[in-house]
């Protein structure tokens, strides 16, 4: 079997931990090729990896023509440089979230299917043993008929002060919602698949990253004077057979340190509480059984979850299947989002049209 030969854009800390290092754990894959605009973190990762390593990404593609390509860039360069890497010939593993909005989504969704190649979403969270076995449940049907999710994620500061995630040339523009959202919303609709919203009403705020006395107790340092993102939302997602309630901060006034997630999924016949960070980590099913009203919280399995991800990539183009986390669920993801943000600028709930493709 020939290995496929790869390249990742990208080789910051996420780019050498969730991506170059999975890659390298596995038989059927040969590593040919860094990018990186930062020169010296390009050399330095080329070098230890023993690749090819490159300023220009385009240069990269041309010269090194990889069968698989990673992008882990800031969130506003996403859509655009996996553009580039399918029409370069590429299966492309995208950093989440996938674009800055639903319109980046939709054109690289329809580039996919025109130039007939995968396009996997880096949700890395989404291979939690814990939203595993809530997957489970919902397809046992032992959830019934879902009625109501309630989501969050909320740090009680830890706004980031890196460009990649304030800068809007970088960050697509957006605050919490969508950098840390849309961890939150995967969570919630992996084990309902994704059906389409359809209406949002919901608010954004910018209260602490505004404040100049915040700066050191947050993630890095920014000018507050010029801090125009949203560090918190909620909102209220309507679809046809259920409703969620959202809430997503950098930054809040909330009795927790850190960042904390809490969904719950309410069925008719039982429902799940899951917490954890970014992903999952904890999970208890509540029901009936017997005549008793039950908790049941499973012994978990271990897993390196980039490591999962990475896999699950590689063998989707091998197998000649769609990978999941995938491009027709962000377009749901997104579709959420996107809703949120015009129903805050409009001062109203808003309807959402249905999605095509």
């Amino acid at each position: 079997m020939d290995k496929l030969r790869v390249g990742v854009i990208g080789v910051g800390g996420h780019g050498r931990n969730r991506h170059l290092v999975p890659y390298r754990r596995l038989e059927d894959v040969e590593l040919v090729a860094v990018a990186d605009v930062n020169q010296d973190t390009a050399r330095k990762v080329g070098e230890e990896f023993g690749v090819a390593h490159y300023v220009d990404y385009k240069e990269m593609l041309d010269k090194e023509k990889p069968d698989l390509v990673s992008v882990v860039t800031p969130t506003g360069l996403h859509a655009r440089i996996a553009s580039d890497a399918l029409k370069a010939g590429a299966d492309v593993l995208v950093d989440k979230p996938a674009g800055a909005n639903l319109r980046e989504v939709m054109e690289l969704f329809n580039l996919s299917r025109e130039v007939r190649k995968r396009v996997m979403v880096g949700y890395w969270s989404r291979f939690s043993p814990a939203l595993s076995y809530v997957l489970s449940l919902a397809r046992d049907g032992a959830l019934g008929q879902v009625y109501h999710v309630s989501a969050s994620i909320v740090r009680r500061r830890g706004i980031p002060g890196l460009p990649t995630f304030i800068d809007k040339s970088l960050n697509g523009g957006r605050g919490a919602l969508l950098d840390i959202g849309c961890y939150v919303i995967d969570n919630a609709l992996a084990p309902l698949g994704f059906p389409p919203p359809r209406s949002v009403s919901g608010a954004i705020y910018s209260k602490i990253g505004v404040r100049r006395e915040e700066v050191p107790l947050n993630w890095g340092s920014w000018d507050p004077s010029k801090f125009d993102l949203e560090d918190y939302a909620v909102a209220l997602v309507k679809f046809d057979r259920f409703t969620m309630s959202l809430e997503v901060g950098w930054a809040a006034n909330v009795s927790h340190q850190g960042e904390v997630t809490l969904v719950r999924i309410l069925g008719d016949e039982g429902g799940v509480e899951m917490r954890g960070t970014e992903a999952i980590t904890d999970v208890t099913f509540h029901g009936v059984q017997a005549g008793h009203v039950v908790d049941v919280k499973p012994h978990l399995k271990k897993a390196d979850l980039p490591f999962e991800m990475v896999r699950e990539f590689v063998s989707s183009v091998r197998e000649g299947r769609d990978p999941s986390p995938n491009l027709r669920e962000s377009l749901i993801l997104h579709a959420v989002i996107d809703g949120i943000y015009n129903s805050a600028e409009e001062g109203k709930e808003v309807t959402l049209t249905s999605l095509s493709g």
